[in-house]
């Protein structure tokens, strides 16, 4: 039954203030890494060393979306800590807080450096059972329990697309004022011309084409509970 065992309120609070503490540091030194490695891209792409400049942009984009995970899990551990004893006290799972506390689970086997999140992984297993945990941590259901979309597409493990691979590249070569061969990428990475529709924003932008703005973060669901068996 969901809420059976005690709840221990001021250790999840606990838990999530030191998982803050560790993603603050995390975030800086991972900065740090991504500056070093758009630096070295840049210099790749002036001296022409373009097969290996699209090799090392993707070290830079899986970097980003880290990083966006951070701040995803930022914004539901701050949730979480504030809302700890009303967790402890509900036997149910508070409905403006399904969202949080299920992509928090959901991270916490994704992200190893994030120790603290497999502790309150074994607390909300403890207080909400096996079968929720399990289902809000799969990829198959994890939907069902209104897992952050944008924090899943951050911990994917795959390749990025080259239209991303691309958009990377001419940033970079725009951020450190480098001319380079963008038309030999365009065809190498996305074919002949008319994949040119298909480009991100920035890359459109960088050869002339037009494009928007990526849209923000999906709010944090407030919608009904999905029914558990």
């Amino acid at each position: 039954m969901l809420g059976a065992l005690k709840f221990n309120s001021a250790k999840c609070e606990t838990t999530c203030r030191l998982c803050l503490g560790r993603i603050k540091l995390l975030k800086n030194k991972r900065n740090m890494q991504m500056r070093q490695y758009r630096k070295d891209i840049a210099e790749l792409l002036r001296t022409g060393k373009q097969d290996y400049a699209r090799i090392r942009v993707e070290a830079v984009i899986r970097e980003q979306l880290t990083l966006t995970a951070y701040e995803i899990l930022e914004l539901y551990l701050e949730l979480l800590a504030v809302r700890s004893s009303l967790v402890a006290n509900s036997k149910e799972i508070p409905r403006d807080m399904v969202e949080a506390l299920s992509s928090v689970l959901y991270a916490a086997s994704r992200v190893p450096d994030l120790p603290e999140l497999t502790t309150l992984h074994k607390m909300f297993m403890q207080k909400y059972g096996k079968e929720y945990v399990a289902e809000a941590c799969s990829d198959v259901t994890c939907t069902r329990w209104m897992v952050n979309e944008n924090l899943r597409h951050c911990l994917t493990i795959e390749p990025p697309e080259p239209a991303l691979k691309l958009e990377t590249l001419s940033e970079i070569a725009q951020e450190f004022g480098v001319e380079w061969d963008m038309d030999r990428a365009r065809r190498d990475l996305l074919g002949d011309g008319d994949h040119m529709m298909q480009l991100p924003a920035a890359a459109a932008a960088a050869t002339g084409g037009g494009g928007g703005g990526g849209g923000p973060l999906p709010p944090m669901g407030s919608g009904p509970i999905p029914g558990s068996s």
